[in-house]
């Protein structure tokens, strides 16, 4: 008698409680992973990866769910007038607050040999421009299972971890930290 008294009176406060707020995920804007290549490979083999590693960056980014992916079509010309986006000198930001993103993700790819390759990327707000993250990987072997290695270490152990704020108030905390 006396549980069940306790589950009801449980059950009645968890029914009056307030619903907390479910914040939205962040919009972001994720630039397809740039390439800086000593020259060292094929190119029909690496057009191949970079394409496959932006595709497992957004995925990964979609599956945290910290944020959302804004469609980065509409501002497609804009990007391709810039590339590489590493050069343009925030022309980045520009695109990301034409596309109405909270913050950016940028990410590259440099083939230091055949053996050797640094992946590298950050997170940007986008309207002050600071770096929220940052963070580099290198791996050793240039193949397609150590190409997503690369990426899935990037995004889960360098760009999200900690986890990203997930409301505006948090965001802008974050951004203001000295």
């Amino acid at each position: 008698m006396r549980i069940s008294k306790t589950l009801r009176f449980s059950a009645m406060l968890l029914a009056l409680a307030p619903v907390a707020a479910q914040a939205a995920p962040l919009k972001a804007v994720v630039f397809d992973l740039e390439l800086v290549d000593a020259g060292t490979g094929p190119q029909s083999v690496e057009a191949a990866r970079v394409k496959k590693a932006s595709d497992d960056l957004r995925k990964l980014l979609i599956a945290s769910g910290q944020i959302t992916i804004v469609d980065p079509t509409p501002q497609a010309a804009e990007i391709a007038k810039n590339l590489p986006l590493r050069n343009c000198h925030d022309c980045d930001l520009d695109i990301a607050k034409a596309l109405g993103a909270d913050i950016e993700v940028t990410t590259a790819m440099q083939k230091i040999s055949t053996v050797i390759l640094g992946f590298s990327g950050s997170i940007r707000d986008v309207k002050t421009g600071k770096v929220l993250r940052a963070g580099a990987v290198d791996i050793r072997g240039d193949t397609d299972d150590m190409w997503a290695h690369g990426i899935k270490f990037l995004i889960k152990d360098r760009l999200l971890d900690p986890p990203l704020p997930q409301d505006e108030a948090a965001l802008k905390a974050m951004v203001e930290k000295p």
